[in-house]
């Protein structure tokens, strides 16, 4: 009994550290393209079509006593088309909740993000994307779920026993701000491209329970990729993401290689829309000193769902025992009547 004690009051401790005295992360997704405007503000009503729901879950380390759980849902749309001739603007807000240790620790944030599409062509066949994102960010703490050794009497844990620590308050809140570039471009008939930059945290906002200064650290995004269609059934969609924040960065980098089996009227990247066509993804990519990510993924007609798996390889295989995190995402992108008027836009498309 005392054995299982110890290990999630280790669990649980190395949470309260990471709380205490480390500067904030930011939580990921392994299917960071399934959710664009977490990836990058710029991507705001990027899209061939008139709105765009995108939803992700993930669950993970399932194997430790105090595993994370993460959802994230957003909605945007492209605006002032008539308006602003070949160019458009984007509007869209999104949202994600993380929660930690059993729900010892909870992390919300509310995003509303504002882009411009500048179009370099009548066809629209080079785009350059800027975008900007305000966010209220709010944490929260269930204090009576965590162990103390100050409440060890024993062998067992009394939590009637004071814990010691000098919590200022067991919740806060606070504004932010994020920036993203990206340049998206139709290559030739086969090979499409882009290329996106974000910057997170802008007004560096504090954050603590102990009434500490720790500030949370910018973090930088860069991330690219692309569609190249090698026949008229096949694909693949290389891309790669590097982010950096505090003393900590990650590399992601890998494929997907997709069976169009369905292409409707348009087919491919930049068809004339995205209820056109159907396909079946199959790839995996490295998360360097970390993962394995095993993903699988389905387009039909206005659906996209998409399954990952993300298989340990770092020192923490230990305690997870080689099970890391389940996926899920799920995105929509509708029109109404007038909007398939519009010529397509040659947005990435994963």
């Amino acid at each position: 009994m005392l054995k299982s004690y110890l290990k999630y009051v280790a669990v649980l401790a190395l949470l309260f550290i990471c709380i205490q005295d480390t500067k904030a992360q930011d939580v990921h997704l392994s299917q960071y393209y399934a959710s664009p405007m977490l990836l990058n503000p710029a991507m705001t009503g990027n899209l061939n079509g008139c709105y765009r729901f995108a939803a992700n879950y993930k669950n993970q380390w399932a194997s430790i006593p105090a595993p994370y759980n993460t959802v994230a849902a957003s909605f945007d749309m492209p605006i002032l088309r008539s308006q602003l001739g070949i160019d458009h603007a984007g509007v869209g807000l999104a949202f994600y909740n993380d929660q930690s240790g059993d729900g010892v620790l909870n992390d919300m944030m509310l995003m509303g993000s504002l882009a411009y599409h500048k179009a370099f062509d009548r066809n629209k066949r080079f785009v350059l994307s800027v975008g900007a994102q305000g966010s209220y960010n709010r944490k929260s703490i269930d204090i009576t779920k965590l162990y103390f050794e100050s409440q060890l009497s024993g062998s067992e844990f009394d939590p009637a026993l004071p814990n010691n620590e000098a919590f200022q308050d067991n919740k806060f809140g606070f504004m932010d701000l994020q920036v993203g570039g990206l340049l998206a471009g139709k290559i030739t008939r086969s090979v499409n491209l882009y290329g996106g930059l974000s910057y997170y945290h802008i007004a560096k906002p504090n954050e603590s329970f102990l009434g500490e200064n720790n500030v949370r650290s910018n973090r930088m995004v860069v991330h690219g990729g692309g569609e190249i269609m090698v026949s008229n059934d096949f694909s693949v969609n290389p891309n790669v993401l590097y982010m950096a924040q505090s003393t900590t960065n990650e590399l992601t980098t890998g494929a997907a290689f997709g069976y169009h089996f369905d292409q409707g009227s348009g087919g491919g990247y930049g068809k004339t829309s995205n209820y056109d066509g159907s396909a079946f993804y199959l790839g995996a990519w490295y998360r360097w000193d970390d993962a394995v990510i095993v993903v699988a993924a389905v387009d039909y007609n206005s659906f996209k769902f998409g399954f990952s798996y993300d298989i340990n390889t770092s020192k923490l295989q230990n305690a997870s025992l080689n099970q890391g995190g389940i996926e899920l995402s799920l995105m929509y992108i509708g029109c109404m009547a007038e909007g398939k008027n519009y010529p397509p836009a040659y947005c990435p498309r994963f």
